[in-house]
């Protein structure tokens, strides 16, 4: 069986026994107990990923968004992890956006921006940085190719997320499109203070769910059946409730054990610490 993946750190944060992050971690639950298959883990670019799961039998990819378009060629797990859903993010002291009334304007009654659209037709010199290949949900999806080309740089290549988010800290573009959690891992590595801002995009869930895709085969199959069997076993368990929780901020974790009830069709775990829960249900 060979996984998929388009983060170079992956082929040594799969292996360890290390907490890494929501994606690493849940999908490493789901990997130890794939013990009938020698799983041999690949670095592949998104779009190449595309091609080879319609042109082969054998691959797996986690932290895939479930797409009308992806569900032609892969087939696709349960929900195997939950993110607080995607923002808009740009330095707060940005000079070149922002700086007059206009942000009210872009802005719906519920303070959330009305779409992409409305940045660029308001700012046509600023620069939304993206990873190529790379799904956010069919409605960020339809209004990023809405976007002019001119104010999409795409990024590709190892490291490309990481490289995405230091582009944005060092004022080198202006928006990046990405998850709280993966916001926060990267500002609390980075080692200099940045101040960052950001809003929530109107007609977008408050989560974002990824999957496990595999070839759609008779293999593929199989070894979905058996994620699957893996999953509602974990989430009935405390471990899989942390490998979530423990990358959240406070203001998330608030929002976070209605997520898992939802998406995951199941109670809080029993073990779950009462402290954890606490902050949960305020």
């Amino acid at each position: 069986m060979i996984w998929l993946t388009d983060d170079k750190k992956d082929l040594v944060d799969l292996k360890s026994s290390d907490n890494i992050s929501i994606g690493t971690d849940t999908t490493k639950l789901v990997l130890s107990a794939l013990t009938d298959y020698d799983i041999n883990i690949q670095l592949v670019q998104l779009p190449r990923a595309k091609m080879l799961m319609k042109s082969m039998d054998n691959l797996c990819m986690s932290n895939r968004v479930k797409t009308k378009q992806r569900l032609k060629d892969n087939i696709f797990s349960l929900p195997v992890n939950v993110f607080p859903s995607l923002r808009l993010y740009y330095l707060a002291d940005n000079e070149n956006i922002f700086t007059d009334n206009s942000l009210k304007a872009l802005l719906n009654e519920q303070g959330e921006l009305k779409s992409l659209a409305h940045i660029f037709n308001h700012y046509p010199n600023a620069i939304l940085a993206t990873t190529k290949g790379r799904s956010f949900g069919e409605v960020l999806d339809k209004q990023i190719q809405q976007v002019p080309s001119d104010n999409i740089l795409q990024r590709a290549g190892d490291g490309r997320y990481q490289a995405m988010m230091h582009m944005l800290f060092k004022g080198r573009v202006d928006f990046i499109i990405d998850f709280p959690v993966e916001i926060k891992r990267e500002l609390d590595a980075y080692g200099k203070p940045i101040s960052l801002a950001s809003l929530p995009m109107a007609d977008t869930p408050d989560y974002v769910v990824g999957h496990i895709a595999c070839s759609k085969s008779d293999l593929g199959e199989k070894v979905v059946q058996q994620v699957n069997s893996r999953l509602l076993a974990l989430y009935q368990q405390a471990e899989f409730f942390y490998a979530h929780s423990r990358y959240l901020a406070e203001a998330d974790l608030a929002n976070f054990a209605q997520y898992y009830m939802d998406v995951f069709q199941s109670p809080i775990p029993n073990g779950v610490s009462e402290a954890v829960l606490a902050i949960s249900n305020e």
